[in-house]
């Protein structure tokens, strides 16, 4: 509470303060899952600040200036408006919920009302791009992996020596029946592992080239782990035309879950490090495709704007070919790589970083989203070809493919009725 009298100013207005106050709120996301208690929270940011005011005008101020302010107040603000707050110093924004009450026989009134400040907090401006962040923890996923395995051999019995032939240990006599068991069961998972690695060729930037794994039994199998999900990645990145991720991404998660079916018999803090493995492998291929996607949308949206033909219509230059990623075929991607980390997470590893993966996935997808893919509902009345409501709204005729892959529809065509476009 403050004293009545403090003086601060709004606009052109000097005000007469009784009491201040600060609203700070979170957007908070929140993902459920059927027949589970609870959800994930993901801090998406905090929304803009809040000030909060109110005011006494009276006597001579009162007659002179009441009715002029709260017709302010009822105007239309096009540009932010200047606010001198007693503590925060000078800030720009806009008023927001005022309400007045008045006492004509006291030439006096009260009034409240919210500013909400403009402008994006410069720390939450930061550029995070979501293929080396997820690379960075997937490494560190493996890190942990090894050291998880090298325990759990040592709680059975298995001597973590050099080497990566696990059926060697068939021939110790001195080991016991659990070390045995926990070596039989790994090496007929690892046959499983090592056929894949044999048969599918993983690619250059491949999550395994970047670590150095240690050449004892855990390290070679945390290894081989790795290339087999590389093999996957390969096998994926086949399929990528470069307008549906969701293609590769969902092709991925098929092969690492039909390998978790087939390494289930593994120990079972083994199974855990190679489904945590498999998800982190995921979640930084899905960073990837994201940020490629980012990439391109930006270089394709320019090209648009390049002129490619002259006032006669003849061609100037051959037209690039447009990038159909739509904002659901994000979030398509996003789901799936979400809903194989919550599978493996009661079971993983690093339970944590794999949550932080998911993270700066949904936070670049909302980033790309809100800079590059936000989309608004048209009417349109009659048959309309897609290239003139592409130049009707805002936008240059060679962005009419890009609306075909948001309508999921095919060009040339004629559309009617609701169509998505993309603002301006």
């Amino acid at each position: 509470m403050m004293a009545e009298g403090v003086e601060s100013t709004l606009g052109p207005w000097t005000l007469s303060l009784v009491s201040i106050g600060d609203d700070i709120s979170h957007t908070l996301s929140e993902t459920t899952y059927p027949y589970k208690n609870g959800a994930d929270i993901e801090d998406m940011g905090v929304d803009p600040e809040t000030f909060k005011f109110s005011c006494v005008i009276k006597n001579k101020d009162y007659e002179d200036n009441f009715v002029q302010i709260r017709n302010w107040f009822l105007s239309y603000f096009p540009s932010p408006i200047e606010l001198v707050h007693p503590e925060h110093g000078v800030v720009e924004g806009y008023p927001r919920n005022a309400s007045f009450s008045e006492d004509r026989r006291r030439k006096f009134a009260e009034f409240t009302f919210e500013f909400v400040v403009a402008g994006i907090q410069p720390e939450t401006q930061n550029y995070t791009d979501p293929y080396e962040s997820n690379l960075e923890e997937a490494t560190a996923c493996n890190e942990e992996a090894m050291a998880a395995i090298a325990e759990s051999m040592q709680q059975a019995g298995v001597p973590d020596v050099e080497g990566e032939d696990w059926s060697i240990l068939d021939k110790w006599g001195e080991l016991g029946d659990a070390a045995r068991a926990f070596a039989s069961a790994v090496n007929q998972g690892l046959g499983q592992v090592l056929g894949v690695i044999e048969s599918v060729k993983a690619p250059l930037d491949a999550i395994s080239a970047t670590i150095d794994y240690l050449d004892t039994l855990s390290g070679t199998l945390t290894r081989a782990f790795q290339e087999c999900l590389d093999s996957f990645t390969g096998l994926a990145r086949r399929i990528d035309d470069h307008t549906s991720s969701k293609a590769s991404i969902s092709t991925l998660v098929t092969s690492a879950t039909e390998m978790l079916g087939n390494v289930a018999g593994m120990p079972a803090t083994v199974y855990g490090c190679f489904a945590t493995l498999a998800a982190a492998t995921i979640s930084t291929e899905a960073g990837r495709l994201i940020s490629e996607d980012e990439k391109r949308l930006g270089e394709s949206m320019a090209r648009e704007n390049v002129v490619v033909d002259d006032v006669e219509g003849r061609s100037l230059s051959k037209p690039s070919a447009p990038v159909l990623v739509s904002p659901q075929d994000m979030e398509d991607s996003l789901a799936m790589a979400r809903e194989f980390v919550q599978k493996v997470l009661p079971v993983s590893s690093s339970p944590d970083r794999l949550k932080k993966q998911v993270a700066t996935l949904s936070e670049a997808v909302l980033r790309i989203k809100m800079e590059y893919m936000t989309t608004k509902k048209i009417e349109v009345t009659h048959e309309t070809p897609l290239h003139k409501i592409a130049v009707d709204n805002g936008l240059s005729y060679q962005a009419a493919e890009r609306l075909c892959a948001l309508n999921n529809v095919k060009n040339p065509t004629f559309m009617i009725g609701e169509v998505l476009v993309y603002e301006s």
